[in-house]
């Protein structure tokens, strides 16, 4: 039965959990139960990664202004981001440290959120609340189109994949570009483009294809507990969630950006 699951998911996530594929007794079989308690645990490590956010700010604005602590947030925001993609690279080609690696992960992510956040809502009045409420509605959404039968197909989760990696190489070329030759016309007019209705409709696109692949994810926890794999793939069907979530969140949190920009 398990070996069904790898050949037909479709679902790359769980392609590389092979190695959990053996003999599982079923008293240490995953279970929804358990899934729901690992992603509570990784929310709780990313809130206190979201609290050292706040004691960081309150103590270094107290004692140095903020400017100053503006400075410190960002050389540990780019620490922390070093250290997450490093976790996250781990988690992938390692399932079984995800227990570690996806607790670095969520901590990291919960204070780089933060200042990310922070940043907008200087800019953009109520934009976080707005993005939380879509955040939390739009997967409230996507959990009961799930319910109810709804699945992604194999073909659009390729397409979503690809679309990724190629803005992941669009964006790694655009920035040696901008470093290079940051006042040339192309750069330019990318960013004119990217601030334009142009930008609006990529940055939907970015929301739709996060929702896309959090479907993915919901798939890849229901596989996990109805093809009986062990209990050590919950740390990883959580961890693919919580992963998920900051990814529509921060999808969700651009696209609101944009639209609030084009309307000034």
């Amino acid at each position: 039965m398990a070996n069904n699951f790898f050949d037909n998911a479709g679902n790359p996530r769980a392609r590389k959990l092979q190695s959990f594929v053996q003999p599982v007794d079923v008293n240490y079989a995953a279970t929804y139960k358990g899934v729901a308690m690992k992603t509570i645990y990784f929310v709780l490590v990313m809130c206190a990664g979201i609290a050292a956010f706040f004691y960081v700010d309150a103590f270094y604005t107290a004692r140095n202004g903020v400017t100053a602590a503006l400075q410190m947030e960002s050389i540990i925001f780019y620490v922390l981001l070093l250290v997450t993609l490093i976790a996250s690279i781990v988690a992938a080609f390692a399932p079984k440290t995800v227990p570690v690696t996806g607790s670095i992960y969520a901590g990291g992510m919960g204070f780089c959120l933060s200042l990310v956040s922070m940043l907008y809502a200087k800019q953009f009045k109520g934009i976080i609340v707005e993005a939380l409420v879509l955040t939390v509605l739009t997967v409230g959404v996507l959990t009961l189109l799930y319910s109810k039968g709804v699945r992604v197909g194999g073909r659009l989760k390729t397409a979503c994949l690809t679309a990724i990696m190629a803005s992941l190489l669009g964006g790694a070329i655009f920035g040696i570009v901008y470093i290079v030759a940051p006042n040339s016309p192309i750069i330019q007019s990318i960013v004119n483009i990217n601030n334009g209705p142009v930008g609006i409709l990529f940055a939907a696109i970015g929301v739709f294809i996060a929702a896309v692949l959090l479907m993915c994810d919901f798939d890849t926890v229901t596989q996990t507990v109805e093809y009986g794999l062990p209990e050590e793939y919950e740390w990883y069907a959580s961890y693919s969630l919580i992963v998920g979530v900051i990814y529509l969140y921060l999808k969700i949190l651009r696209l609101l950006a944009k639209a609030q920009a084009n309307r000034r």
